[in-house]
């Protein structure tokens, strides 16, 4: 049930409002594009970025092979024309999948998406580019059964790629072709390109730079600012965040403070620069473009960066640091291990005076609102934070603190698909399944074709020994979805409690398949 919760908390609510693809391909697809016939520089500064190459069908990476200790797991990976096969062999099992889409730029490692009919799922491989090694993705690390099976939600690829093309109201099935656009595309800076393209003259179009606040800043932060969860206002999702707009607009960010150490987090660059005296001191103007222009790739980073830094330093400093050729970057702003990214460095954009003391123990203090929402989304948005953030981190002091605000906020939200489901879990956790079926069927009513809330009536169901009507959900589950692993598992478990042992080995056995899971041998 926890993953379960997960599935429909944080990733059933993205659904992606698209906006201007066809006026606004990325630079990376190559070929005519109404931005570079007025822009070129900017286009073929924007083709050598990370950005543009964020996602595409195909990236060389070398052959290999590794062993995964936890699960006992062989992983072996081979190329050809065709493409890129990832393989597994476990306890006398085997699998495979080619791959469909590579993710990343390899500026730090490349990812990978496998395509099953016409559902995406994130493979458990990776290939760590500055360690030119392959092992498991983030998140893989402690898995017990690592394969291909997670589901690659909108959510996930907001900030992976330019235009991706969800079925509606299904977990993880994309339309063909899966992207309209690969790599990152320009509205998701500039916002829609309709009027820009009609009538191109000053002020038709957004240019960040000329914003200010929070306006500004969230078009950096709707990529690089996780949080510890984001929680979608009732009605919205991340997609719909539109530039010009403050990201609580559409979702609030909740973070916690991080320990000082030798690690950070992967997506906290907008919370660790807000830490810096530089920002701190600046009253609000240094922002992500005072450094970083996405249409442009220094050729030298160290000159190209400490130039930036002069611009505010370097009347006062130009005894002590105006030699030519320092690198501020490299001392004050230090590549530190990711903690949650597998064999990665990031850079430390809290622009240390000198290097901190690490201090790994010391644990995150209470969520807060990055920026705050509206005053009547406020409890709403942060009992659904403490409970997201409890039950992943399995600390029932902020589940317990978030469940007691919920109570008060269902008489608000009566109708609101993320609050009963919330409320529902909590109860299901419990012991109460007969209060969380209560809302969990409300969940139904308003939302009857997303398969995941079917799986959530049905365990609740079952936890009350009512497996004729559990099964019933179950079925329909698969109907909607015939790859949602926890529908096939709690199926087939019911045909099995009921005495239909082949009906229960048909739908594994199917599911298996579709998988790519071999014959046991």
């Amino acid at each position: 049930m926890e993953n379960q919760f997960v599935l429909t908390m944080l990733q059933g609510t993205a659904l992606r409002a698209i906006g201007a693809i066809v006026l606004f391909a990325s630079p990376a697809m190559g070929g005519d594009l109404p931005c570079g016939g007025c822009h070129p520089k900017e286009v073929r500064g924007y083709q050598h970025s990370a950005m543009a190459h964020s996602l595409g069908e195909s990236t060389p990476q070398p052959d290999g092979s590794f062993e995964h200790t936890p699960s006992k797991t062989r992983f072996t990976i081979r190329s050809n024309p065709s493409g890129m096969l990832q393989m597994f062999e476990r306890d006398g099992e085997s699998g495979q999948q080619r791959v469909a889409y590579v993710i990343g730029s390899g500026a730090h490692a490349f990812g990978y998406l496998v395509r099953i009919g016409d559902h995406l799922f994130q493979s458990p491989l990776s290939y760590y580019t500055n360690r030119r090694l392959w092992d498991v993705a983030p998140g893989y690390e402690e898995s017990r059964h690592p394969d291909f099976s997670r589901p690659v939600t909108l959510e996930c690829l907001l900030c992976h790629s330019g235009a991706p093309e969800p079925v509606p109201d299904t977990l993880n099935s994309y339309r063909t072709p899966a992207f309209l656009a690969e790599g990152i595309t320009c509205d998701r800076c500039h916002g829609p390109g309709e009027a820009h393209a009609n009538k191109p003259v000053p002020g038709s179009i957004l240019n960040p730079a000329k914003l200010h606040g929070a306006a500004r800043d969230s078009i950096c932060e709707q990529c690089h600012l996780a949080g510890e969860v984001r929680i979608p206002n009732p009605g919205k999702s991340m997609a719909d965040f539109e530039p010009g707009h403050s990201l609580e607009d559409s979702y609030t960010v909740y973070v916690a403070a991080q320990p000082a150490g030798k690690t950070l987090k992967v997506v906290s660059h907008a919370e660790q620069l807000a830490l810096s005296v530089c920002a701190r001191n600046s009253g609000g103007r240094l922002w992500c473009g005072t450094c970083h222009n996405p249409h442009e790739k220094p050729a030298d980073p160290a000159s190209y960066f400490r130039e930036r830094c002069l611009n505010c330093h370097g009347a006062r400093l130009e005894k002590s640091h105006a030699a030519t050729g320092r690198d501020c970057v490299a001392c004050h702003m230090p590549r530190l291990a990711a903690r949650d990214g597998g064999h990665t460095v990031f850079t430390d954009h809290r622009i240390a005076r000198r290097p901190e003391p690490g201090n790994e123990s010391v644990q995150p203090r209470d969520l807060a609102a990055w920026r705050e929402p509206e005053i009547h989304l406020r409890q709403r948005n942060l009992a659904l934070a403490l409970v997201a953030v409890g039950l992943l981190d399995k600390s029932s002091e902020e589940a317990i603190r978030g469940y007691r605000m919920l109570n008060q906020v269902e008489k608000e939200y009566p109708d609101d698909p993320d609050v009963l489901t919330t409320l529902g879990t909590v109860l299901l956790r419990g012991k109460q399944p007969g209060e969380a079926l209560r809302r969990f069927e409300k969940v139904l009513v308003l939302r009857p074709a997303y398969a995941p809330y079917e799986v959530n009536a049905a365990s609740a169901l079952m936890a009350a020994g009512r497996k004729v009507e559990a099964r019933r959900h179950l079925e329909r589950a698969l109907q909607l979805d015939p790859l949602l692993q926890q529908a096939v598992e709690l199926l087939g478990g019911i045909y099995r409690d009921q005495g239909e042992s082949a009906k229960a080995d048909g739908i594994v056995a199917q599911y298996r398949r579709e998988m790519g899971f071999a014959a046991r041998r």
